[in-house]
């Protein structure tokens, strides 16, 4: 499929706009009229990746980690300081990516790792917010159906487990038609009373137009009276980090132990004494430690996390939870899996998906 067709439908499935403003996601380099038949997915950009894309034929590159992290003057590249980003624009290679959209999800990276953890009940440490708007429209009775319809259909009325949700209160709307309307009812110049049903439906943000444009195609009235409001809840679909429970409580050093063999790393530092039993545990993987007031807020005995620093330490030893250090990477171990399997969700056999054998870089131990 052309490359505007793929970047439109990762969009559709993944909450790429909803992340798009505190991150530097979705198509870094690429020409959209570009037809994809093969992607090659990796944990971050380099040369040996754009390599390994070559010899498999695969022109779009799709990686976990931003290849744009922080801001850049200019793009310059040569056989001893090769950029990645040159090299891919240079190669016809199409580079996306995909980061938080895809930390965020319950299908992403944080549900996956509480659950090879052990965890039950697992839900969002913290919930993204504004994320959601309510549009009311007024319409009338003998069409509310077909506008909620519509609307539905659009994405609209999703509350959790539940769709095609929706409110409605009945009552008069008033208007005069000028010389130039085309009214649905009334007469020019004559003031006209209608029975209306204020009909009120929750939508994600990214889903905002679409509703709307599917309610003006059904909507009989030339031009239908409609507000969209803000709202402050908590995102059922949406949000950073994740946490549970263990199905008994259990000694902190044998905790770590799982969590060592889980992720595969020979240590990870802690904020407490080990000698702490825990139940209740909160994760967010790379670097999450932003979120430790949320694991403070919601009780847990533990936050496993990456890049913890010094101060960080100290800080979480006078709130309770023990703070857990278990290395950005090493949270991150199961990327590969999780990422193929949500594209793959969302490609199914339309286009072929490779995982890349190059992985990130390493600092050196000496």
């Amino acid at each position: 499929m052309k490359l505007h067709e793929l970047v439109k439908r990762i969009g559709d499935d993944l909450p790429i706009e909803l992340v798009s403003d505190q991150d530097n996601v979705g198509l870094i380099v690429g020409n959209y009229d570009d037809e994809c038949e093969r992607m090659t997915l990796a944990y971050e950009l380099n040369c040996g990746v754009l390599d390994e894309a070559l010899k498999s034929h695969s022109n779009l590159v799709v990686t976990y980690h931003t290849p744009l992290f922080r801001p850049k003057s200019s793009f310059t590249s040569s056989v001893s300081k090769p950029d990645p980003l040159f090299e891919a624009a240079r190669k016809s290679i199409n580079v996306f990516a995909i980061h938080s959209a895809l930390d965020v999800i319950k299908e992403g990276l944080n549900f996956d790792l509480a659950a090879r953890l052990g965890l039950n009940k697992i839900k969002f440490l913290s919930p993204m917010k504004s994320m959601l708007f309510k549009i009311v429209v007024f319409v009338p009775a003998s069409h509310s159906d077909k506008v909620r319809e519509a609307m539905a259909k659009a994405g609209a009325g999703r509350i959790g487990n539940y769709y095609d949700c929706s409110f409605v209160a009945e009552g008069k709307g008033s208007f005069v038609p000028t010389a130039d309307a085309l009214p649905y009812v009334g007469q020019t110049g004559r003031f006209e009373r209608v029975d209306e049903h204020r009909l009120e439906m929750i939508v994600e943000k990214s889903l905002v137009g679409p509703a709307v444009n599917e309610m003006l195609k059904v909507h009989p009235y030339e031009e239908p009276a409609y507000d969209i409001y803000p709202l402050m809840n908590n995102s059922a679909e949406y949000g950073f980090g994740a946490i549970g429970e263990l199905d008994e409580p259990v000694p902190l050093r044998g905790f770590l132990s799982h969590v060592k063999k889980i992720i595969g790393t020979d240590f990870i530092k802690v904020s407490h004494s080990p000698d702490v039993n825990v139940k209740k545990v909160a994760v967010s993987v790379g670097s999450g430690v932003s979120f430790y007031k949320e694991a403070v807020h919601c009780g847990a005995d533990i936050f496993v996390t990456g890049d913890v620093k010094h101060h960080d330490f100290r800080e979480a030893q006078s709130h309770g939870p023990v703070l857990a250090d278990a290395t950005h990477q090493g949270t991150e171990r199961f990327l590969p899996d999780v990422m193929f399997k949500v594209l793959k969700k969302t490609f199914s056999d339309s286009v072929a998906i490779e995982i890349s054998e190059f992985k990130t870089i390493n600092a050196i131990t000496i």
